[in-house]
């Protein structure tokens, strides 16, 4: 695929985009739960807004916002500051 003119000079504007399958809904055997079934697999990619030249991407990990903190570590602190 050419590259367009302001990708070579400027770079690439890479834009996140994703695959996401639908999901099928069905009900068990019981015919009271609906259960879900995906079509495939979730796939990220970016793509360049300009050229339309596209790049796989791992996904991203996610990091808990704060760990909670061990009984013992935080009479300690308590001792410490008082």
């Amino acid at each position: 695929m050419p590259m367009n003119l302001f990708c070579r000079l400027l770079g690439h504007t890479w834009v996140p985009l994703a695959d996401n399958p639908k999901t099928t809904w069905n009900v068990d055997k019981s015919g009271l739960l609906l259960v879900g079934t995906p079509a495939g697999t979730v796939k990220l990619w970016e793509e360049c807004a300009r050229c339309k030249q596209r790049r796989e991407v791992a996904p991203r990990r996610v990091y808990p916002t704060a760990a909670p903190v061990p009984e013992e570590e935080a009479a300690e602190s308590e001792a410490q500051a008082g």
